[in-house]
């Protein structure tokens, strides 16, 4: 089944599956809650720790373990970063997955400059279409673009056509030789992270990302330097206006670090 990179395409393909749940994709709503007020979710370099604005999401960061297409590590701790201006969006995501009785694990989100340079430089020649060489256009670093999939309650991950990180036609999200349950799941992750603003890389079904932040500065700020400022050396604080659109970010304010 080959399917366009449309909403309502998603949703239709949706609607002709089901989940475990039984549940079609008539029954998704069409707007959402909007985030919880925290008080003090801790910012620094404008990316913010995604745990502390929603606890309900799973992290399982490939990359701060060897279970990764390089077999390294490479981050010096698991900590789930994204850029503060699409944090509503993931809020907004995972409200809406829970809606559905499933919550989103994110494998990674915001990732050094160094660290995609080590991912570039450890793929193979015939592969590095996938991986890509960091750039003013890249978005992982600029905690513009997120990878993720959809659990159960029991924490399962769904049947998804390939696993992440897989290097092959069955990672597009047209792949046509998934079972129809696989298609099913895709199409509804696809569905939920288009509604809450992201776009869907065409090679991945697992990639999620905000294009029209693209200008926004590379960064190479280490897991352990935000870890290090959050420990004492910046003020911050937190306002949630009680309205948002899709496309806007959460507001936030800090003095300087030196």
């Amino acid at each position: 089944m080959s399917i366009s990179t449309g909403p309502l395409s998603y949703a239709h393909a949706y609607d002709k599956a089901f989940l475990a749940s039984g549940e079609s994709a008539g029954d998704l709503p069409t707007s959402y809650p909007q985030p919880l007020h925290h008080p003090s979710p801790f910012y620094y370099k404008d990316l913010v720790d995604l745990k502390s604005l929603d606890e309900s999401f799973i992290i399982d960061q490939r990359y701060a373990t060897s279970d990764n297409f390089t077999g390294r590590v490479h981050y010096d701790t698991v900590l789930c970063l994204i850029h503060k201006d699409i944090a509503s969006r993931l809020l907004r995501a995972q409200r809406l997955a829970k809606s559905k009785g499933l919550r989103i694990k994110i494998f990674d989100a915001y990732r050094p400059v160094s660290v995609q340079q080590s991912l570039y430089d450890s793929t193979p020649k015939e592969l590095k279409i996938y991986v890509a060489k960091p750039s003013a256009s890249s978005l992982h670093p600029k905690g513009l673009a997120v990878d993720m999939t959809l659990v159960d309650s029991n924490g399962k991950e769904l049947d998804m056509p390939s696993e992440f990180d897989d290097f092959s036609i069955k990672a597009h999200i047209d792949y046509d030789g998934a079972t129809e349950r696989q298609k099913a799941n895709r199409a509804l992750l696809i569905d939920i992270m288009q509604r809450s603003g992201f776009r869907v890389n065409k090679s991945e079904w697992w990639h999620y990302y905000v294009p029209e932040n693209a200008s926004y500065p590379l960064l190479n700020v280490q897991f352990i330097h935000f870890l290090k400022a959050r420990s004492g050396r910046l003020d911050h604080s937190y306002n949630d206006a009680s309205e948002h659109d899709p496309s806007e970010g959460l507001s936030f304010r800090s003095r300087e670090v030196e």
